[in-house]
């Protein structure tokens, strides 16, 4: 028999088939009667235990609480456990996954009736760890804690339960990984902080690094690398802590105030610039999720790519409606040979200011790029970057304000001084050929792509007007080329009081 005719069996005579289970549990199209579905699910008990519990997991990952129009709609675990013909018999198989289920369903019926949660309340609560239900009542609750004083109250009721008995957390964990993107990195930094004096939380993560559902294995294989490295665990901590803060941040990290125009009073381009370039960036992001494993040059290709797109879409391409307002024109090329990388230089920038009658001048700075350990796929899975020091020593030979850009594993791009990184490496490696920084070394120091290029084309900060720095950007030096040059020029047209009888004609740079 083959499998599909397999499958209408299951359901017609409640047999046993263990692959019908974890279809069913899977999201298939199956019939649309979950009391038939759990009932089939629930004679494999006894036989299947292990099955049956990696099917529940992979609903964990897959079914979480979603707003409805008048309630909250119970997850898929409350639905399939309300369904249980035999809960004490279930309880005392898969205790875990059971008293999960009680804790969530006491969840919801805290935030709203729920006839699932009910039914799992009245028949399988009884008969489940109570501080094991109780502690998934809390997690649930903060996991749809909208206001952060609230969020705050149940973050601290689960860390003194979980420091109380860390057995408790030690069971949950397989469960806790499934459902971390609803945890905002609680699932990491407890159980860091529990790994340290806990020889049961060690067992459980390095358990959950071999299980069969793959979001678990993913994060669990993320925490082993935080809790297997040398550094201290405040320090992983504030690693963990740092990434979680800042990818929630609208500005990072947090200036004092936004870049001001220092050679020119023109928000429009700052407004221009800013907004292309997040937007570049925004897309570089998908890009990174799809195909962050490819080698650097492609990364920086599609990137500089990306900005090249969203500066070309521009309001009018690149003209503004009124007629007084500068404009900025960026292009971008790659040498067709693998140039020389004694600069140590990814890409040259070379900036052309022309404002007739005010200011005329040509700027050049140099930029490595360096992708995460966590997209590479023979590395540890962590926002960390191996910095060579002969390239960043060369770099800085050509231009002090030289930068490098740090893609993190969310793909976004983290512009950081190259002098920062000489010092943390002076500091910590002596004079080892290659160091690591990590995301704590360089979060107060780095900026997000846009902020630089902003500064870089509105304020005169960065860069130099140096012949060594310019021809190096350039490429004129023909010995000492970057693969990838980014020209960007920023025009402003003759203001109408500086022309007799009225305006000159303009045009696009």
């Amino acid at each position: 028999m083959d499998h599909i005719q397999h499958r209408d069996y299951y359901y017609k005579s409640d047999s046993r088939c263990p692959r019908c289970c974890l279809d069913a549990l899977s999201g298939r199209p199956f019939p649309a009667d979950e009391f038939a579905m759990a009932r089939g699910i629930e004679g494999l008990i006894g036989e299947y235990d292990s099955l049956v519990e990696q099917c529940l997991l992979r609903l964990m990952a897959r079914s979480w609480i979603t707003d409805g129009r008048r309630y909250p709609w119970a997850p898929d675990l409350v639905v399939w456990m309300a369904g249980l013909r035999e809960p004490d018999r279930f309880a005392g198989a898969l205790p875990v996954p059971a008293a999960i289920a009680a804790g969530v369903a006491e969840a919801m019926t805290e935030l709203k009736q729920d006839e699932h949660a009910d039914a799992v309340m009245n028949s399988l609560a009884p008969h489940t760890d109570r501080a094991l239900a109780e502690l998934w009542r809390d997690l649930t609750l903060l996991s749809l804690e909208r206001y952060p004083v609230e969020a705050a109250g149940l973050r601290s009721r689960v860390e003194k339960k979980a420091s109380h008995r860390p057995t408790l957390w030690s069971k949950s964990l397989p469960w806790l990984f499934a459902l971390a993107r609803h945890l905002n990195d609680l699932d990491v930094t407890l159980t860091l902080a529990l790994a340290e004096q806990r020889p049961s939380v060690r067992r459980a993560i390095r358990a959950s690094t071999k299980s069969e559902v793959r979001e678990v294995q993913r994060r669990a294989e993320g925490v082993q690398a935080l809790a297997d490295g040398s550094i201290p665990v405040e320090q992983k901590l504030l690693d963990a802590l740092g990434s979680s803060l800042d990818a929630r941040r609208h500005v990072f990290p947090r200036p004092l105030g936004a870049p001001s125009s220092t050679w020119l009073a023109a928000t429009d381009l700052e407004d221009l610039t800013r907004g292309a370039v997040a937007g570049a960036v925004k897309d570089f992001m998908g890009f990174v999720a799809q195909s962050g494993a490819q080698e650097e040059e492609v990364l920086t290709a599609r990137l500089l790519e990306k900005l090249r797109q969203r500066f070309a879409a521009g309001p009018g391409a690149g003209r503004w409606a009124d007629p007084g307002s500068p404009e900025v024109a960026l292009a971008t090329r790659q040498e067709t040979k693998k140039a020389e990388k004694s600069t140590g230089a990814d890409i040259g920038i070379v900036l052309e200011i022309a404002a007739p009658g005010r200011l005329t001048t040509r700027i050049g700075d140099l930029v490595q790029v360096k992708k995460a350990n966590a997209l590479i796929p023979s590395a540890s899975q962590s926002d960390a970057w191996k910095i060579n020091r002969l390239q960043l020593d060369t770099l800085l030979e050509r231009s002090p304000t030289a930068t490098y850009w740090l893609i993190p594993r969310s793909g976004d791009v983290y512009v950081v001084p190259a002098k920062l990184l000489a010092a943390i490496g002076a500091a910590n490696s002596g004079h080892a050929s290659l160091f690591t920084v990590g995301h704590s070394d360089v979060r107060h120091a780095a900026v997000r792509l846009e902020h630089y290029l902003t500064d870089l084309t509105a304020g005169m900060w960065l860069g130099s007007t140096s012949p060594a720095t310019l021809a190096a950007a350039a490429g004129e030096d023909l010995a000492n080329r970057p693969e990838f040059f980014l020209n960007i020029k920023v025009t402003l047209p003759r203001f109408l009081d500086d022309v007799p009888g009225g305006p000159l004609p303009w045009t696009l740079a």
